[in-house]
């Protein structure tokens, strides 16, 4: 600092920018930016002070303090060079950040107080510059203590014995209270670092009595003792500054946990007195230097030139590991023979000496660590040789690793510095690993508070950072760049991992005419740093000499010179530091090299969280890849500090196209990111493309990928009791085969990827993922299977090598063999009903049951029936229908199975006997009502076969009707549903808890392996598996090619004024009545939807009053007036009778012919309607949705009206395909009809989440979303 002089206009710019705290004041605003002359002298002046370095920009308009500016203010106040900063300026004093009160206090001179609670960091920027001790002359008493404390520790850390006591020279500037506590610092630097006689326990007179004594009393008790001792006793010394780090040490070694609750007493206690006291525990309470990594270079330094000090607290750091750590161990690897046999110089370096012996297993030489012994059988040989350990698989030592994780992880978090390219700008960042191993986006942090809060986390390569950065981070420093590139922590601001070569630019000199010219490649930046982005994960960082940017604009146009001017030209360059430069004139040697860039172009591959990032580069050996065909002709790699390359841009760009063309990849540009199957392929075609000569590299840090298909899957499976044992393997390749439950505990749904160990992923194909996820369904923690699950294990199985004992080799020919059925009954089916009657018949040959879910249309019932016809000569068969398909049932027996008789209760008093009476060759038709009283008379006998029709009538497994079907005794069950699944996975386990059951295990258990189902794509590739073999689903479109189209159109309709008043005024009573209401709000929900979907309707459904017209009912009269003139027939459908009977009034008043069904009808009446809508030129038929939605064959109709939307969509498309199916033979169109902003918008916009469940089980998709209450609370809202 005394190099300078500072102006009064200087001083002035500092105390602005100490009040200011740096950033664009008004001040500066004011007058820096200001035009005119004021702003020009302001800007030289921060220019200079710059130069300095006392100011930093931290960016255009953002200027601050550094720690040197910072002193050198203080100094200037001290000396009455610089007025005193105007604190008052600040709103209020408990307004100042603490370092500003530090400043403030220190400016103060001997009237300064130290703080109550002050920043040490800031302090500490301040202690750690050369002219620091300059602060002793002036300072209160206070301050002159803990100075003093601070600069004897230092002097103790950067402990060079031989120079004698630092401190002599500066003792002079401190008050004569001091003397005592000079004195005492001056006894430990003679005691640590004074000549050594071999005795250590010299000076502290209850030490050598404690190395007296017997080892009788542990060490950690006696040194406890001894500092409670001494802690009572003022007058005697005991342990302060670096005395308590040698103290804590030695506690360490004798009892990890005493010594970390000392730490943290000394670090309340003794942390005011010293701030780098406080900031070296807080080190001590992490890793600090505790990774062994800088520590070789350390101990292979000349004795006597070792920060003893330092060393002291490496080791102590590196202790904290345990003597069996990997960080530990590797000293046994390194030659320390010149440190451990040198004859000590002093207690340090015995002390020092000891701590090393003691992490390699032996004996310490002095006391007190003598006191301590390595473990028994720790004493080995160091020099064993390598390899001698039998080498293993890696799977085995996978399965090892595994089989000694706890399962219980606790999260780890890592350091991580994001460079951004502008500025540049250094961030640093904390980041947390999650359970599945993957690392959070991370908090950000201050660095300047990494030595003192998070030491812990700071490893070698993040303290030989942190060293270099200032305590206000602004402009990166140049000491700052090499261990900054250094880092393997290093990222970009995307999150990429990121290298960085810093390099000065290289200055090209060339002819010119009759002259010479100057470029530097790359162009420099306006302040001598700038980045140049060679690949996403490759900067190149250019320093440029602020010498030669003066000299820039002189060089870029260079007169003829003679010999003579050359020579001198030839001086000037060489006597520019850090220049490196090329020269293509005659005369001129530059002192770089500048040869062709011999780069081979190669594909580089990195495996990164899930994806495979793809590079066209160009690499040479092991310098760092260039992206191919961009960035800078000149660069500089390797480790010649004056080697450049050029390269040949244009040459590389056809190589990249070339590369291009055989990857298969198909995409432009140099750089991919892949997942799923993309990566997958190009995994597998890296054998071929090796083959044809394409050079493939990895990522130094990334894990090499290998792929597996299903072929590699094997498994074998044994019979035990009422369960199989599954034990499986999948073979990478002829030397590695895996254990199928390694990949299993690994699996997790939507991963597709393994780790095999820290170099290898196993990237799966979607069919053995597939395959591997049902198995992970199927099989419990002891990979063992039900034997309900035994079936569709084996369908699972058929594409899979596969060995089993004889009883599951039996099993699987058995389940093989298909049954054969007789061709006449098969005459009058079609080839999908042929197959559905097969499938049907195998199953039940083998002792399943089965769900036949076609389509709506595709003759369910036929098939049905001849499956009954094969099976009647087994006993009599059980049919239970809806109501409405009696009749219908009845009919088709006649038609298709003339040969089974059908039995029908007429006569209650008949039923018992008709049914104990049922023989072979019979059908009992009995309809869902009637099951109640016919329970017991059921469930006393055994049916050949049991028929559901419309099985979805016992969706709800918690009725009466449910559980009587469950107790009933047949061989084979059937469920017929073009629905089996409407609203949630609950209706599926019913549906199954018939026809199959304990299939899918209690309902509890259900929940917990296929809960998840609905929203987990994997979960539903889980279950469909389980139910896959045992439910058959054809549609329409896929095997009735000649069905005429089907078209559906939602015609929507306005609300009157009137009508939308009064919908309004409903829908805000019904939210208050649901906001409202305690405990019940589901039923008002439900209670006012339906309230609200009638308004839609018709208001009079609601309001018997009211007397203007209906929109909706106005809208169908439309509708059907021009369908009728058409000469079109129609359905009309609707949930709400009184809205029929409405409509009815309308069409009676119109004179149209009409048939009516709703569940009021009798049986008769029903069939009366059926039929003469069938063979009469009735153009209408009204039908009540339950009652007529199902089972009907309607197809003399073309055309379908819903009046009103229903919850579920499935009932719907039932009810339409009255009409569309078998015999139609024209296109069939079906209006919807929804009224506006209203809440039958929202129903029909449910009906895609709904069907999406149904498809999702039945139809092989994966992804479906559930229904819950507050989607339904949703549906009130405007």
């Amino acid at each position: 600092m005394s190099a300078f002089t500072l102006s009064s206009d200087c001083h002035a710019l500092l105390c602005e920018l100490q009040l200011q705290r740096a950033a664009s004041t008004r001040y500066l605003q004011d007058t820096l930016y200001a035009p005119g002359a004021p702003g020009r002298a302001l800007l030289d002046t921060l220019d200079q002070l710059q130069q300095w370095g006392l100011v930093r920009q931290r960016t255009e308009q953002q200027w601050s303090l550094t720690a040197e500016g910072t002193l050198t203010l203080i100094l200037a106040v001290r000396a009455g060079e610089c007025p005193m900063p105007q604190w008052s300026r600040i709103p209020s004093v408990t307004g100042l950040e603490r370092a500003q009160e530090v400043v403030r206090e220190l400016c103060l001179g001997d009237a300064g107080q130290i703080p109550a609670y002050y920043q040490s960091a800031e302090l500490l920027s301040l202690l750690d510059l050369p002219d620091a001790p300059r602060l002793l002359a002036g300072s209160s008493p206070a301050w002159q203590a803990l100075l003093l404390e601070h600069f004897a520790l230092q002097a103790l850390l950067d402990a060079e014995p031989d120079e004698g006591w630092p401190l002599a020279t500066l003792v002079t500037s401190c008050s004569p209270a001091l003397s005592g506590q000079i004195q005492a610092r001056a006894r430990e630097w003679e005691w640590l670092c004074g000549p050594f006689g071999g005795e250590v326990t010299t000076h502290w007179p209850a030490l050598q009595q404690l190395a007296q004594q017997g080892d009788e009393q542990p060490l950690a008790e006696r040194l406890l003792g001894a500092l409670g001792q001494w802690q009572g006793q003022e007058a005697s010394p005991w342990p302060r500054m670096f005395s308590a780090l040698l103290w804590l040490g030695w506690l360490q070694q004798a009892d990890p946990v005493q010594g970390s609750e000392q730490r943290k007493k000394w670090q309340r206690s003794l942390g005011h007195h010293s701030p780098l006291l406080a900031d070296l525990l807080g080190q001590w309470a992490g890793d600090r230097h505790g990774q062994a990594v800088g520590l070789f270079d350390t101990l292979q330094l000349p004795l006597e030139e070792l920060h003893w000090g330092y060393l002291w607290l490496d080791l102590c750091a590196l202790a904290r590991h345990g003597e069996q750590s990997p960080q530990v161990t590797i000293l046994h690897k390194w030659d320390l023979s010149h440190v451990l046999d040198a004859e000590p110089r002093h207690r340090l370096m015995a002390f020092c000496q000891d701590l090393l012996r003691l992490l390699l297993g032996r004996e310490a030489a002095h006391w007190p660590l003598r006191a301590l012994r390595p473990a028994q059988g720790e004493e080995e040989d160091a020099t064993e040789e390598e390899g001698k350990a039998p080498a293993s698989a890696s799977w085995l030592n996978w399965l090892q690793g595994l089989g000694r994780s706890s399962g219980v992880r606790k999260p780890q978090e890592r350091l991580v510095w994001l460079l951004h390219a502008e500025g540049p700008e250094l961030e640093c960042k904390i980041q947390k690993q999650s359970t599945k191993g993957e690392w959070t986006a991370g908090r950000r942090v201050d660095p300047a508070l990494l030595s003192s809060q998070y030491a812990s986390l700071l490893d070698e390569a993040d303290w030989a950072l942190v060293r270099t950065l200032p305590r206000n981070m602004g402009k990166l420093p140049r000491d700052a760049w090499v261990p900054l590139a250094n880092h393997p922590r290093l990222f970009n601001a995307k999150g990429q991992k990121l290298q960085l070569a810093v390099s000065a630019p290289l200055l090209q000199l060339v002819q010119s005419g009759e002259g010479m010219s100057a470029r530097l490649h790359p162009a420099p930046a306006a302040r001598g740093a700038h980045i140049v982005p060679l690949a996403q994960d490759l900067w190149q960082l250019i320093l440029t000499p602020q010498a030669l940017l003066d000299r820039l604009p002189a060089l870029e146009a260079i007169p003829a010179l003679p010999p003579a001017g050359l020579e001198e030209l030839q001086r000037t360059l060489d006597a520019i530091p850090d220049l490196p430069w090329h020269s293509q004139v005659a005369g001129l040697r530059g002192n770089a090299e500048l040869a062709p860039w011999p780069g081979v172009p190669s594909v580089l591959l990195d495996w990164q969280e899930g994806q495979l990032v793809v590079q066209l580069v160009t690499r040479e050996g092991d310098l760092p890849p260039l992206p191919l065909g961009k960035g800078e002709a000149i660069v500089r790699q390797g480790i010649r500090e004056y080697h450049y390359w050029q390269r040949d841009l244009a040459a590389e760009k056809d190589d990249a196209q070339r590369l291009r063309n055989q990857l298969p990849i198909g995409l432009p540009g140099n750089e991919w990111k892949l997942d799923g199957e993309q990566a997958l392929t190009l995994v597998n075609a890296l054998p071929e493309l090796v083959d044809a000569g394409v050079v493939v590299h990895w990522h130094q840090d990334s894990a090499r990928l290998k792929s597996l298909d299903e072929a590699a899957l094997s498994l074998r499976i044994e019979r035990r009791q009422d369960w199989f044992q599954v034990e499986g393997a999948l073979s990478l390749d002829e030397h590695q085969i895996l254990d199928l439950r390694l990949i299993l505990r690994q699996l997790t749904p939507g991963q597709r990827t393994v780790q095999l160990d820290e170099k290898t992923s196993l990237m799966l194909s979607d069919k053995l993922v597939e395959r591997l996820t049902v198995l992970g369904a199927m099989l419990d923690n002891e990979q063992r299977i039900n034997n309900k699950l035994a079936y569709p294990l084996a369908r699972l199985l058929s594409v899979i090598t596969t060995e089993g004992d004889a009883a599951w080799q039996n099993l699987q020919q058995e389940w093989q063999q298909e049954v054969s059925c007789p061709p006449e009954l098969l005459t009058a089916l079609r080839d999908y009903q042929k197959e559905g009657v097969r499938w049907m018949a195998t199953l039940a040959h083998h002792g399943f049951g089965a769900c036949l879910a076609d389509d709506m249309g595709l003759g369910k019932t036929l098939q049905a029936l001849i499956v009954l016809r094969m099976r009647q000569h087994l006993g009599p068969a059980l049919v239970v229908v809806p109501k409405s398909v009696v009749t219908n049932w009845q009919e088709e027996v006649a038609r298709f199975a003339p040969e089974l008789e059908v039995v029908v209760f007429d006569h209650p008093a008949e039923r018992e006997t008709l049914i104990q009476g049922a023989r072979a060759g019979q059908l009992v038709l009995v309809n869902y009502g009637m099951l109640g009283s016919l329970s017991q008379a059921l469930k006393s006998r055994r049916w050949s076969s049991m028929v559901l029709d419309e099985a979805q009538q016992i969706k709800n497994a918690g009725t009466q009707r449910a559980k009587l079907l469950f107790q009933l005794d047949g061989d084979f069950r059937l469920a017929l549903s073009g629905t089996p699944i409407e609203n949630h996975l609950g209706e599926l386990w019913s549906l199954f808890s018939f026809i199959n059951p304990g299939l899918l295990g209690s309902l509890g258990e259900f929940k917990r392996r296929f809960g998840k189902a609905v929203k987990d794509p994997q979960h539903m590739a889980m279950l469909r598996a389980v139910i896959s073999p045992f439910i058959l689903r054809r549609l329409k479109q896929q095997v009735l090619t000649e069905l005429p189209d089907k078209t559906e159109i939602i015609h929507h309709i306005s609300l009157s004024p009137e009508e939308r008043q009064l919908y309004e005024a409903t829908r805000r009573e019904v939210v208050q009545q649901v906001q409202s209401a305690d405990g019940r709000a589901l039923m008002h929900v439900l209670s006012g939807l339906t309230r609200l979907r009638r308004l839609c309707c018709s208001p009079q459904l609601v309001m018997p009053e009211w007397s203007q017209t209906s929109s909706k009912l106005d809208e169908a009269m439309a509708l059907l007036d021009e369908a009728i003139d058409g000469g079109h027939r129609v359905l009309v459908f609707s949930q709400f009778v009184d809205l029929l009977s409405l409509l009815r009034s309308r069409i009676e008043q119109r004179q149209w012919d009409y048939c009516y069904l709703d569940g009021g009808c009798s049986a008769k009446s029903r069939q009366e309607s059926i039929l003469r809508f069938r063979h009469e030129a009735v153009p209408l038929f009204l039908i009540s949705l339950k009652a007529g939605g199902t089972g009907l064959n309607l197809t003399q109709a073309d055309t379908v009206l819903h009046l009103d939307p229903w919850w579920n969509p499935a009932v719907e498309d039932q009810a339409s395909d009255r009409a569309h199916r078998m015999g139609q033979t024209q296109p069939v169109t079906v209006y919807r009809l929804v009224c506006e902003q209203t809440v039958e918008e929202k129903i029909v916009a449910l009906h895609d989440e709904k069907r999406a469940l149904a498809d999702g089980l039945l139809s092989g998709q994966s992804e479906v979303k559930g229904l819950d209450v507050e989607s339904l609370r949703a549906l009130l809202m405007s």
